[in-house]
């Protein structure tokens, strides 16, 4: 037996034995009072304030006198308090402690308070997470999702290709199609919008986001295989009362945003958030005759609903999108005919209606009994052109959870329910080349009813162990057996170690998800039917938290490894003229390996330092080689100062991408050249008011002759897919926040 397999089977026998430890300790409890301060600064105390642990349901509000009492999470220390028009905290709570006595100060009175960056405080959950807040995300001008992560180093972006301007994300050195994303906990950017997802979800709609690497929680689904990240939005009974964000750059691009919330009765409240994104300006910094950025139009709007009662809370909401883009040759026209005596020409439209209902039961005598029902529904309609190739697809998706969750004691939680996903493409792609025509159809309608079971065991105040098994039946592909297994172990207060195992799968669509590489003479090959992709992902980490000169840091290190069983291989090697997609004969693996540190040298001066290795390579063509478009090494620096009452801000952040392999081109292997990218912002905060101004690509750097064949995309050596760096040089952009809260 193999180490790898003497893992699995070692972990199934663990999550086996957690699943079957369940007896029952007391409970225990922790109590508190939360005051406010009156015009005289005497404490006062504070009605209907919100408790709860971070990242779970468990939670409590204030009566008529600040008093609360909410029992103890196995799974985490983090006490999240809340209230409209004051700060929200976050504290690490002693388990020694069992009274908590805080007074909140209003937004006004918090301006100089110290606030405590979540990078540097050491977390306490047992999967592994990184949390970008609201005040991260506005380091950048974070105009949509995909570029929400560019001050973040656990998440790579990168460009698709050199036309349509669609970029994706990767995590542990693996396309972003392996992680799976959500929204509130609802698999959302997947399908036919498993790439142009991250450009349409505004970074103004966003509140948080959570990444958990490695296998997550089985809760989700059987997708996630490389990690999980769940986009938190704006909600209606927490945010402010309107928020308008402008935006622009000096490369024509314009973006508005207004965001409203309001609070119709003691339980009743609603918001609207509406996004508007257009390019009009013509770009061709390289002189290659092609559209740097495609012009176009995006416009979508969510309205959301929320009941929060005594026992029972709902939520709802219906998000509409229309997004129309153009790109191609400089001189091609929106309606023209496609014939290759004419302009190349790239068309993309997207139209979506996405609605979800979420209800949730809280037990009045039992605070940590909980019943959960999440209903998410969407069509989607796809229509794209790429030369004379044209591709057309349309989605319906209807997702359903029921999620049953108590805490059996201290030591023991338990979450367990059943989902139905059913999901049917009905795909066209014709592919008109000269003297070739073929047409590939494809209507595939998934059935899978699943059910999992996953158990919090917490001996101790030092160790926590997360166990779940997952089962799905798949109407096409059998059974999906998805055991999931998290552990943590505080070596002090200061170091914790965590190791995670699990198996995921999922369904690829290889045309959407490959895009990029069809703006191209390359001609699509199927060989043979393609088989759900499967995967085993396990790692381990350490977090420590030190202090220097009273001055708190955070020094993490992780590794990865993602074993595929089977995987969907994209072939851009064994020919430069074709695209090859067949299943995985032999091996393909993922390593990744990560150090961060963070530091505050002196008050409100933040360093982040962090550097990256990747091993990932697949067979091709019957070889095992090195995948394309991943740096081996990769380095960042973030800084960030604010100056008293934080007036001013000043964010830089720099990375080095080390070299990546090229797909091969006419039998000659090759490496793209390192290069670095320098962003940089500075913000002005008033009242209400923030205004500012950033640039993006400082240094310049330009990715030499990004479409081979550029001057006869119709020809036989057009490739406008060998993507590694940027194709725009350095970008200006000033915009300005309002608030009204």
């Amino acid at each position: 037996m193999n180490s790898t397999s003497y893992f699995r089977l070692h972990l199934t026998i663990l999550l086996l034995g957690w699943g079957l430890a369940l007896p029952l300790y007391a409970q225990k409890t922790l109590q508190g009072t939360i005051t406010e301060q009156d015009d005289s600064g005497q404490p006062q105390p504070l009605v209907g304030a919100t408790i709860f642990w971070e990242n779970t349901n468990t939670g409590a509000i204030t009566d008529a006198d600040g008093h609360f009492e909410i029992p103890f999470h196995p799974s985490t220390r983090r006490l999240v308090i809340k209230y409209v028009g004051y700060e929200t905290v976050s504290l690490l709570i002693n388990e020694t402690t069992f009274y908590l006595t805080h007074t909140l100060k209003s937004d006004a009175q918090s301006l100089d308070a110290v606030t405590v960056s979540a990078s540097k405080s050491l977390d306490v959950q047992t999967i592994q997470s990184e949390v970008i807040t609201k005040r991260d995300l506005q380091k950048a001008a974070c105009c949509n999702l995909s570029e929400s992560f560019q001050n973040n180093i656990a998440v790579d972006v990168s460009l698709t290709d050199a036309v349509s301007g669609t970029k994706q994300i990767k995590m542990l050195g693996l396309d972003g199609v392996y992680a799976q994303l959500m929204t509130e906990n609802v698999p959302a950017i997947r399908g036919l919008n498993a790439k142009q997802g991250l450009t349409f979800l505004p970074g103004t709609w966003i509140q948080s986001i959570d990444i958990n690497k490695g296998a997550g929680s089985v809760a989700n689904g059987y997708e996630s295989i490389t990690g999980q990240i769940n986009i938190e939005l704006a909600k209606p009974d927490d945010s402010e009362r309107m928020l308008l964000n402008l935006y622009g750059n000096h490369f024509g691009r314009l973006e508005a945003n207004i965001n409203t919330a309001h609070k119709l009765t003691n339980r009743w409240s609603t918001a609207l958030l509406m996004h508007g994104s257009t390019q009009q300006l013509r770009q061709d910094m390289n002189g290659n005759g092609f559209l740097d950025m495609p012009i176009g139009t995006t416009l979508t709007a969510l309205n959301r609903w929320k009941y929060s009662g005594k026992k029972l809370i709902v939520q709802a909401g219906i998000q509409a999108l229309y997004d129309d883009r153009q790109a191609g040759q400089a001189i091609f026209r929106l309606g023209q005919e496609r014939r290759t005596d004419l302009p190349y020409g790239v068309m993309q439209r997207n139209e979506r209606l996405q609605g979800f209902l979420k209800a949730g039961w809280l037990n009045p005598e039992n605070p940590t009994q909980s019943i959960a029902l999440i209903n998410n529904a969407t069509y989607h309609r796809f229509a794209g052109s790429w030369g004379m190739n044209v591709f057309e697809a349309q989605e319906q998706l209807a997702q359903v959870q029921l999620i049953y969750q108590n805490n059996l004691g201290y030591r023991h939680e338990l979450r367990t329910g059943l989902s139905y996903l059913y999901n049917r493409f009905d795909t066209q792609y014709q592919e008109i080349q000269p003297n070739r025509n073929r047409l590939w159809l494809d209507t595939r309608e998934e059935s899978v009813p699943g059910a999992f079971l996953e158990h919090t065991f917490k001996p101790s105040e030092r160790f926590a162990a997360v166990s779940g098994v997952r089962i799905d039946w798949h109407n096409l592909y059998g059974t999906f057996f998805s055991p999931r297994l998290h552990l943590k172990y505080d070596l002090s207060d200061a170091l914790i170690w965590r190791a995670s195992g699990g198996r995921g799968y999922r369904v690829a669509n290889p045309i959407i998800e490959n895009m990029g590489y069809l703006i191209s003479a390359r001609r699509v090959d199927f060989e043979g039917e393609l088989l759900p992709e499967q995967a085993w992902n396990y790692g381990t980490s350490l977090s420590y938290a030190f202090n220097i000169n009273n001055q708190p840091g955070l020094l993490s290190i992780d590794y990865y490894r993602t074993d595929f069983e089977n995987q969907v291989v994209a072939d851009l090697d064994s020919d430069p003229q074709r695209l090859r997609f067949y299943n995985l004969d032999g091996q393909a693996f993922a390593n990744s390996l990560q150090i961060a540190a963070n530091y505050e040298p002196f008050k409100r001066f933040d360093v982040s330092l962090a550097y990256k290795w990747y091993d990932v390579r697949s067979t091709i063509n019957g070889q095992l080689r090195s995948m394309p478009f991943v740096p081996t090494h990769r380095w960042a620096m973030s800084l960030s100062y604010a100056t008293n009452f934080d007036k001013w801000q000043f964010d830089v952040n720099l990375q080095y991408m080390g070299t990546q392999r090229l797909p091969d081109w006419e039998g000659q292997a090759s490496r793209s050249p390192a290069f670095a990218l320098l962003n940089a912002q500075v913000t002005r905060r008033f009242r209400r008011l923030e205004l500012y101004v950033g640039g993006e690509n400082l240094g310049n750097f330009m990715q030499p002759n990004p479409i081979i064949g550029f001057d006869n995309p119709f020809g036989n050596n057009f490739d406008a897919g060998r993507i590694y760096g940027p194709i725009m040089g350095a970008m200006a952009y000033a915009g300005l926040r309002f608030y009204i809260k």
